[in-house]
């Protein structure tokens, strides 16, 4: 099971799904879209502790993938 979690005011939100099932790699891929597209971050999480990897794409082999919302000052 892969998982995408979405940080927010509110703490954070998980969103799993079976990167088996082409149903459920296609609504994640339209959340990486929505999100990214309104300034949300998307990180590939590292295995075992390992580094972080910025995404640009949708890549539904991410085991956990991480929004996080844009900075604002104030």
């Amino acid at each position: 099971m892969h998982v995408q979690i979405v940080m927010d005011r509110s703490g954070d939100t998980r969103h799993a799904f079976d990167p088996n099932d082409l149903a459920a790699v296609g609504h994640a891929e339209r959340r990486f879209l929505e999100l990214t597209g309104k300034g949300f971050r998307a990180v590939a999480l590292g295995k075992n502790a390992g580094p972080a990897t910025l995404l640009r794409h949708f890549d539904p082999d991410a085991e956990q993938t991480l929004f996080i919302p844009q900075l604002q000052g104030g």
